[in-house]
Formats: C-alpha cells, structure tokens, sequence
C-alpha cells in the first residue's frame, strides 16, 4: 500500500494518478478494485455490528473488558474507515469537522470547562461514516451484497439464540457483560444467574407479543447483545428494502423478509409500529413529497409535549413513555433548550431531553437542517432519507441514546453515505441503454 500511495503522490499535485489507465478507481481503496472494495465495506460493517458480541465472549473467556476497552475497539473500527476517508478527502469535509471541533470547543468553554465526550463521540459517528460511505459509493457501487451477507450472519446467529438459548448464553453472558461495563448494577438481576441483559426479557405480566408461544419468554439479540439494537438494524434493513425501486422488487424482498425475521426474534415493538409507518410512507410519499421528512422532529417533540399535557398515560408502554419523555421536556426551561443545564444529566429513554440537553435545541436543528440539506439525486436515496428521518424522530421519542450507538448508527450513516453517490435516474437509464446497445 506504501508503493501505492508514493507512486500517486509523485506525480504533481495529489490526485493526479487518478488519470492514468493503472490509476486506483476514484472512491475505492488505494491500490484496490471494485471487488476488493466492496468485500472491505462488508468486513467494516460486520466490525461495527459485531465488535461487542466478540468483547463479550472474551468476557466470558475470561479476558476483562471494561469501558476503556470498548472505546479502543471502536477506535480501531475509526481508524479502518480512514482509507476509505482519504479517498474522498476535501476542503469541505475538512472544514466539517474542524466545525464541529469548534463547536463541541465552545459548549466546553460556556459550560464552565466540562467537556461532554460523549457528545463528541456521538458526532463523530454521521461524520466518519457518511464520509466513508459516499467513498464507497462513488461509481455506482452497490452496498447490497455486504448488507445482505450482514443480514444473513445476523439472522443465522438469531435463530441459534432461539433455538438453544442454553448454549448460547453460556457463551455469550451479556448481563455480568454490561456489569463489567457499569451499565448495570448486579442487584438488578431479575432471577438468580441471570444471563441476558434486563431488556433482554419482558417483565412479569407483560410477556412477548411476537410469537410467545413459539419463542417463549426470552428477547433474542443476535449479535448485538440488546435485543432494542436488534430491533435498530431490523428498521435500518427495512428502510432499505422499501427505498428501492420498483423492478428491484427480488432484492427488496430479500431485505424485508431479514428484516421482520429480526423484528420478531427482537419482539421489537418499536420495529413492529415502524415497519406500518414505512409501509405507510412507501405508499403515499413520491418525488418531491420526500422532504416533508424535514418536520418529523418537531412533529414528535410537539407529540410528546401534547400527550404530556392533555392525555398522560403510564406503565411500561409506548404511550406511557412517551408521556415520561414529554414530561421533561415541559420542565426544559430556556438555560436547558440552550445546552447550558442538564447537561450531565442521564435521561435514560428520553431521546428528545438527551439531544437538546447535549446539543441544544439550536444546535439539533441545525444538524436537521444540514441533513435535509444533503444532495440527494435519486428517488431511492430520498426515500431512504425520509424512511431514517421517521426512524429517528420515533426513536428519540421512546428511547434515549439508542439512536447514537454505533453498531447501528454505523450502518446507517454508510448506507445513506452510498447512497447519496447515486447518479440521477435519468443518467442511470443512459448508462444501461448504452451498455445494452
């Protein structure tokens, strides 16, 4: 790879063995081909999906894994994408992230010197892999084939969990796993040797809705410990699926069918309601009505206000925690919509509370804004958009941090990144009646 990049480097200004017949394809990895880089997406995605399901059964084996180490797996996943980020490298992607430097610098200084780590991290997530994805999808290339081999492992090590939970959880003992990491306290165990996260099981009277009499009571969660990223994927593969285009109705099958075979083993319940809202806007959303994805935020910030206010309910339910949730976000005073109080404060499933408290309110929209902002030149990019933006102005509304872990947000930022290299349909059909004649 050294040869590589001397020999591209050599030659002038940077770049300029890009025009040579022996030149690496533009957007693919130095000195790779299309094959090369589409099987190294596939690996990079599996790290992302996977990397806690291997910590954890080093954790079962023995080998200690704390915070610390986590961090340094994801670190090494960060540095995996740069060849990928070098492919692409411009002044405005570098103008980007010293913004966003800028930005988490100046909310340290206002907030008296505390520096919110975490925020940062959760920054870098859209922005390393919507990068790297868009290095990816230069020239057309499909991420389909590494979602699809993804999908399959995930689905694969689903069923061994639902078929001999046993086996599997003395494999793979997430609960004493996310102990080690201080996100549980021991004394939460609901049963005497407990093996599966709390999530992991649905409390006594609530039960399964999927399949109980099948599945039992256990949530499967494959190989992202926690059956609610389970269901994450399951959205992500599903929006995915149903943004395509309608000739590519094989390929979308395959997608849908991975996708509810995880919403059930999950029992994901969000995943459930998400799969109608898709459906829904899969019917009745065409061309420019995509961008009506731009309000869904502020159509479930307003929901959850109006649900606190004039119709509270309660228990462990979909409407009883939006109510939690609208219920502090009526105490957020101006100092709070700021970023200025609460902002070490865990709100634990109150999405909307954690990303105004962290960003400010000023700050999310912008982030929205920029968003819808991304030059999109396909009707299956825009209706991916539009599926994610419904999928995170839900989850913020039912879950807290959920949205910014890795092992899905990583996923979902490359894709939309491939996607977003897709040329305009009208250059597409150009392309195929040229090959054909």
């Amino acid at each position: 790879m050294a040869a590589v990049w001397t020999d591209h480097t050599t030659h002038g200004t940077p770049g300029a063995a890009w025009g040579r017949a022996d030149a690496p394809v533009p957007g693919s990895l130095p000195g790779a081909g299309v094959s090369d880089s589409t099987v190294y997406a596939g690996f990079l995605l599996l790290a992302v999906v996977m990397h806690h399901w291997l910590l954890c059964l080093l954790h079962n084996k023995g080998i200690s894994v704390s915070v610390a180490r986590v961090a340094m797996a994801e670190m090494v996943i960060y540095i995996a994408c740069v060849p990928l980020l070098l492919a692409r490298l411009s002044l405005r992607s570098l103008i980007t992230v010293f913004a966003v430097l800028g930005a988490c610098g100046l909310f340290a200084l206002l907030r008296g010197g505390y520096f919110d780590a975490k925020a940062a991290r959760d920054l870098m997530i859209p922005l390393v892999f919507f990068w790297a994805g868009r290095s990816f999808g230069q020239n057309g290339r499909s991420l389909d084939r590494p979602l699809l081999a993804i999908a399959a492992v995930v689905v694969f090590i689903g069923l061994v969990q639902a078929v001999i939970p046993t086996l599997y959880n003395s494999l793979f003992n997430t609960f004493n796993y996310y102990v080690s990491l201080g996100g549980i306290n021991s004394a939460a165990a609901q049963v005497s040797g407990q093996a599966v996260t709390l999530n992991g099981m649905r409390p006594e009277g609530i039960g399964r809705t999927l399949l109980p009499q099948v599945l039992g009571a256990q949530r499967v969660s494959s190989v992202f410990l926690e059956p609610v990223s389970l269901g994450n994927f399951a959205v992500i593969l599903l929006g995915w699926g149903l943004a395509k285009p309608g000739a590519q109705w094989r390929t979308s099958a395959w997608f849908i069918a991975a996708a509810l075979v995880c919403i059930v083993l999950a029992d994901s319940r969000f995943g459930f309601y998400m799969t109608g809202l898709l459906v829904l806007l899969r019917l009745v959303l065409h061309g420019g009505a995509h961008f009506i994805g731009i309000v869904f935020p502020a159509l479930g910030a307003l929901l959850l206000l109006a649900l606190a206010t004039y119709m509270p309910g309660a228990g462990d339910n979909l409407i009883g925690r939006m109510t939690v949730s609208g219920q502090f976000l009526l105490g957020f005073d101006h100092l709070s919509l700021l970023g200025l109080r609460d902002f070490a404060t865990n709100f634990g499933d109150m999405g909307y509370a954690y990303v105004f408290s962290r960003f400010s309110l000023i700050g999310a929209g912008l982030m929205w804004i920029c968003f819808y902002a991304l030059p999109l030149h396909d009707e299956t990019a825009r209706r991916f958009r539009a599926y994610m933006a419904a999928y995170m102005t839900l989850i913020l509304c039912v879950s807290g941090t959920s949205l910014f872990a890795l092992k899905t947000a990583g996923v979902m930022w490359f894709a939309l990144g491939a996607l977003s290299m897709r040329k305009p349909e009208a250059e597409q059909e150009t392309e195929i009646d040229i090959r054909l004649a």
